[in-house]
């Protein structure tokens, strides 16, 4: 009888870690990234200068922030409204990129779809904890976050078939939003009003805030994280055409692997859970910046370009689950602490486009990315000190 239902437990558990990657797939991989993917094609329909394309991705961050923020302050309590919040922002912003007819629309569409990447891991992060017994959550919650892989295989994969098809393109994109919410609010084993989860939120709340302290480590590690990884992702692609003379085809077969790569943080997901924080992040951010370094001093290089962008996302995503664990090990409300931390992130982001943007212009390739990836091995400084490092979840 008890294996019975060990057996039944971690069948739900699998359900809903597939449901769970597909949400994270359909709100930062394609939702969110694919912006960014689908540029060229967007360009031809649309008047998207640089600039106004810069202001568009700008303004999609600052959405994000905001969304981090309202689930800061509403996961715990109402974890099915915001993950459902998050598979409708993406689907009803994919549907409107598919259907605008003019750039204003459009440029409205593709903020409201980035809003979903903003709601989707704090939601998923409290669903996680409530559906998934505690010897299994540390490993799951990294295999959900891998999502963002499967979503950038999927988004490069929708390049290459589709093309200038590119309506149709998101009009799938807005289906796997659906279909993925969907799935993970059915597979929600405690289907009741999220009010009652929010019994002495307050006290909660309250002893919260004394922890939130433990916080600016991680803070400050997500913040020049993403400083130095907005080199690869904002001008990864760039670089490997103009400095590494590759077709746009080529470089979206590097992004197809780079995206494997972040899929493949599923495999690591066990290591992930089951070492210190101070291991586990210092290994994941040298990775992120050793694949830098070689993306900028080798884009020439088939066989290396590639292996950097597979080492980087498998790094990069395997960092960010890094930040999930970080959070719950620190203090009692971790989807607020996985939206500080992302916030974090995504503000670094914001800054190092401009820093590297900058740099470039400045100097050479090889310059401007040796910059973040030394920053980015600074990052790990910020690790516990020793003897510090918190437990979290074991693996399942």
């Amino acid at each position: 009888m008890k294996r019975s239902l060990q057996l039944v437990e971690t069948t739900s558990a699998l359900r809903f870690g597939v449901a769970g990657t597909a949400l994270i797939a359909a709100t930062y991989g394609l939702a969110r990234l694919g912006f960014g993917f689908f540029l060229p094609a967007f360009s031809t329909s649309f008047a998207l200068t640089p600039s106004i394309s810069g202001l568009i991705s700008s303004g999609a961050s600052i959405l994000y922030c905001i969304c981090a923020a309202i689930s800061f302050r509403y996961a715990r309590a109402y974890p099915r409204a915001i993950t459902a919040s998050a598979g409708l922002s993406a689907a009803a912003g994919s549907l409107g990129i598919a259907a605008a007819p003019t750039t204003a629309i459009f440029a409205a569409a593709v903020l409201v779809a980035g809003m979903g990447a903003g709601f989707a891991s704090p939601g998923l992060v409290q669903l996680v904890q409530r559906n998934v017994a505690p010897s299994g959550q540390g490993r799951l919650q990294s295999v959900v976050n891998s999502g963002t892989g499967f979503g950038v295989v999927i988004a490069g994969l929708l390049v290459l078939a589709l093309g200038d098809a590119w309506r149709a393109a998101w009009v799938i994109v807005a289906v796997i939003a659906a279909v993925s919410t969907l799935g993970v609010l059915h597979l929600d084993g405690r289907r009741r009003d999220d009010r009652s989860d929010a019994t002495g939120e307050t006290s909660k709340r309250r002893s919260g805030s004394s922890s939130f302290g433990r916080l600016l480590r991680p803070l400050l590690g997500a913040f020049v994280l993403g400083i130095a990884s907005a080199a690869v992702w904002v001008y990864g692609r760039t670089t490997l055409e103009e400095a590494g003379g590759m077709t746009t085809k080529e470089s979206a077969g590097a992004w197809i692997a780079l995206g494997l790569g972040g899929a493949g943080a599923t495999l690591i997901s066990r290591w992930l859970s089951s070492r210190p924080i101070a291991i586990t992040w210092t290994a994941t951010v040298l990775g992120v910046a050793g694949a830098t370094a070689l993306i900028g001093t080798a884009p020439d290089t088939f066989v290396l370009a590639y292996t950097g962008t597979l080492v980087f996302g498998l790094a990069y995503t395997a960092a960010t689950s890094v930040l999930i664990l970080w959070a719950a090990a620190v203090g009692p409300d971790s989807a607020a602490g996985t939206s500080a931390l992302f916030i974090a992130l995504v503000l670094g982001q914001a800054a190092g486009s401009t820093m590297i943007g900058f740099l470039l212009e400045a100097g050479t390739t090889q310059i401007a990315l040796a910059v973040a990836a030394v920053m980015c091995a600074a990052s790990s400084l910020v690790v516990l000190p020793r003897g510090a490092t918190p437990a979290h979840h074991a693996p399942a």
